[in-house]
């Protein structure tokens, strides 16, 4: 069989392993977050709740993301635990926002989002457990993976034409 002819199966085979491994690490990554999309008219708030227990993961996460009339200081984050205390309380100053926090109790966290602005907002929240270190690591070997067969694609063709102009 000719060289080259091998490689680019070869590197096919690595992106069609990148491709599948990335895909398949987004959604070990977000099965357990609820993700919503709200409008949040201005001087009112949302709120996204979701289930949580400590026996499943210790550690939650929140998200929230401004993706229409974002105002540095009128979108405020608070996240309640099940017994009503307020955990986490912050004003948005990027359009990305994103914090971890303790599972202490199993019950109903409360994610709610504060519009203070004069401008409706449109926000995409997610709410639930951090993924563990070998899910985030599965979507990273895909990606490296899809690398790897793009530099390999471009090695071919660099070999096939060094190999035509030598004959």
């Amino acid at each position: 069989m000719n060289r080259p002819l091998v490689f680019l199966v070869i590197v096919g085979a690595l992106i069609a392993a990148g491709i599948i491994l990335s895909f398949y690490g987004s959604q070990l990554t977000v099965q357990n977050i609820i993700v919503k999309e709200e409008n949040i008219l201005p001087d009112s708030a949302v709120q996204v709740s979701k289930e949580l227990d400590p026996s499943v993961g210790e550690t939650g996460v929140f998200a929230v993301v401004v993706i229409e009339n974002f105002e540095e200081g009128t979108i405020s984050v608070s996240v309640f635990d099940p017994l009503g205390s307020k955990i986490i309380s912050k004003i948005v100053d990027k359009a990305k926002t994103e914090e971890r926090f303790e599972i202490t109790s199993g019950g109903t966290y409360k994610l709610e989002i504060k519009n203070s602005g004069q401008k409706e907002s449109k926000v995409v929240v997610g709410l639930g457990y951090m993924p563990d270190a070998w899910t985030l690591s599965i979507g990273m070997i895909g990606f490296i993976l899809l690398i790897v067969g793009l530099i390999g694609i471009v090695g071919i063709g660099v070999y096939s034409i060094r190999n035509r102009q030598k004959k």
